[in-house]
């Protein structure tokens, strides 16, 4: 049952922080703000009288407002808990000091991402002079493949657009009911639906009480949020503020999930690096620990879902991930996407940083959307409660948590898990600081963060000769995948905004040929050619442009008209803000790999 004035029903105010059509816009989508639920609740002394337990802020220990339980599972005395022996699966101070051989072996992986980059790159030099003919196939190889991938993104950002707006007005639970009725669901291994529930975790280190009351306003719209929802507030011992910032959101929105339970993060465990992989793992085991070993949830019967502090959920996200959950046989091997846009603030981050996360979220749509790809999960993504348990967690002692969870449970459970896109959207923050300037420098260190999963591939490797349990050609895919991903991210922007540009400026040998000899072995017809080859591009370039522009929330009446020319000049900056916000970026992250300059997870600052 809802609380007083949560009408799910009810249109809700735009916001500048909201979604646009198709999906439903935050009710508090301006930070600073709490949603229309919560102030009617608070006016009808409903949070005055919300049964929160605050319980010393110890590490280990959690900090819990929960609503009744299922009427089968005991009530937790939050009194009880005392802050708990640390799991031996995350001590990894212990750890046996490998031989000279094998530390060799280790660093010549990390060497791998940045000299298969360093290859690439260079050949545009070596080639020119040495090998012209080699060059020039394999140049024109990857201009038709480049034409062929803009393309198919272009198709499938069209149909992702259209199946996104097709489910957000989608009844879940009616589906659900239409699909099983007169069904044996035991037997078709079907879930019931009130059986599921949902673990959030939100990992938060020195965000605001505004910026954490939006993403709980928006989580709190869900239409599952009172009956299904157990949410996580992941704090860090580090964070002397955390307490009490979680004691003012408890207090505001303790009848408005399922359950709503604070962990903290111990500090410099040895072994550990700091930062989300790390913090979430504490938490889940916590929340394991609270939720199914004390009060008694099923571990079966939920789902866990990793998330950034800014994260904005559509309001029927959760309603289909149940559905998904209760009806998948795969359940227990399966990670759960939406796509990603950075769309919360995108009218407050820089123009030329807002044409780089326009890319990044329209590309990720047109990734769910396509039949026949290897997906990986992303930022924000569901899995199974039960293989999260199972394969101990999110490791402890890594900067990029997403992608190499899935590698974990890859290869520790045969093969088995995959990624299935949840067509709903998921909204991010984009960079913004409180000075212009400085926020293009807190993009190029997240950009770089992110780069940093090339470290993944040195573990891929690894994991790949470990296993040979595991089909050849599935292990195979998965390696190559994210191999491919991570060379051509730094290494794609020379093979063809660079050669373009210097084809354009009738230079080529001045930029790949410091030798005379270069200019003479590029033939004109291969100039030709190329051109020929990328100027269809721009026709899938347009159209995603053109999506952006329908998927962003409405421009806020601060947002100037003068402004207008730069939003569509922006994109005339492709070139230089694609090589010092990408390229450069994924280069640094390898170069530090390879050099053993290892990258400490460092919190964006999002104003």
């Amino acid at each position: 049952m809802n609380p007083p004035g949560n009408d799910h029903s009810r249109r809700r105010g735009r916001g500048t922080m909201s979604f646009r059509a198709p999906w439903e816009p935050a009710s508090s989508a301006e930070f600073g703000g709490v949603g229309e639920t919560h102030r009617l609740a608070a006016a009808a002394g409903l949070l005055a009288s919300a049964p929160v337990a605050a319980h010393p802020a110890v590490p280990g220990d959690a900090a819990v407002a929960v609503l009744s339980p299922p009427a089968r599972v005991p009530a937790l005395d939050i009194g009880s808990v005392a802050r708990p022996v640390m799991d031996a699966a995350t001590v990894v101070g212990g750890r046996v000091h490998a031989g000279a051989p094998a530390r060799a072996f280790d660093r010549l992986l990390d060497v791998v991402p940045f000299a298969l980059a360093l290859f690439l790159i260079t050949s545009l030099v070596w080639g020119a002079i040495w090998l012209p003919i080699p060059l020039l196939i394999m140049l024109l190889g990857f201009d038709i493949y480049w034409l062929w991938r803009s393309f198919n993104n272009g198709i499938h950002a069209i149909r992702g657009y259209r199946r996104m707006r097709e489910l957000s007005s989608l009844d879940w639970k009616q589906k659900y009911t239409a699909e099983t009725f007169g069904v044996d669901r035991a037997s078709r291994d079907i879930l019931e639906w009130d059986a599921v529930h949902h673990l959030i975790i939100i990992p938060t280190y020195k965000e605001s009480v505004e910026k954490l009351r939006a993403t709980l306003s928006k989580l709190a719209e869900s239409e599952v949020a009172r009956e299904k929802l157990l949410v996580v507030i992941a704090m860090e011992e580090a964070d002397a503020e955390a307490p009490a910032r979680f004691e003012i959101l408890s207090a505001e929105f303790a009848h408005s999930f399922l359950a709503l339970v604070g962990t903290t993060h111990p500090a410099d465990i040895p072994g550990e690096v700091r930062g989300k992989s790390s913090n979430e793992s504490w938490a889940a085991r916590q929340a394991e620990r609270i939720f199914c070993r004390e009060m008694g949830f099923d571990i079966d019967h939920m789902t866990v879902t990793s998330c950034d502090a800014d994260t904005l959920f559509h309001p029927r996200y959760f309603s289909a991930l149940t559905y998904y959950f209760a009806t998948n046989p795969r359940r227990y091997r399966s990670f759960w996407q939406g796509p990603v846009f950075y769309y919360n603030n995108v009218w407050d981050v820089p123009a030329p940083l807002r044409l780089q996360n326009s890319l990044g979220g329209v590309n990720h749509l047109a990734k769910l959307s396509r039949k026949y790809v290897v997906l990986f999960p992303q930022s924000t993504y569901s899995l199974s409660m039960r293989m999260a348990h199972d394969v101990g967690y999110w490791d402890v002692d890594v900067v990029p948590e997403d992608w190499h969870m899935f590698l974990k449970c890859f290869f520790h459970l045969g093969g088995e898990p995959d990624v299935q896109p949840i067509m709903l959207p998921v909204g991010n923050d984009g960079v913004r600081t409180h000075s212009y300037f400085h926020t293009f420098w807190e993009h190029y260190q997240q950009a770089r963060r992110h780069a940093w999963g090339c470290s993944d591939i040195p573990y891929a490797f690894k994991q790949f000769v470990r296993h040979p349990e595991i089909p050849f050609l599935r292990r195979l895919r998965r390696t190559w995948s994210i191999t491919e991903n991570h060379v051509l991210w730094s290494a794609q922007w020379f093979l063809i905004t660079g050669v373009a540009a210097n084809m354009s400026a009738s230079s080529w040998g001045g930029f790949i040929g410091l030798h005379p000899f270069a200019r003479h072995n590029i033939p004109e017809w291969f100039v030709t050619a190329s051109h020929w080859i990328l100027l269809p591009c721009m026709i899938p370039l347009a159209t995603m442009i053109v999506l952006d522009m329908m998927m962003r929330p409405k421009r806020p009446a601060h947002w100037k008209p003068w402004l207008y020319p730069f939003q569509f000049g922006q994109w005339l900056l492709m070139g230089p803000v694609t090589f010092f916000f990408t390229a450069l970026p994924a280069l640094d992250a390898q170069i530090r790999l390879a050099i053993g300059r290892r990258l400490e997870y460092k919190v964006t600052e999002k104003a």
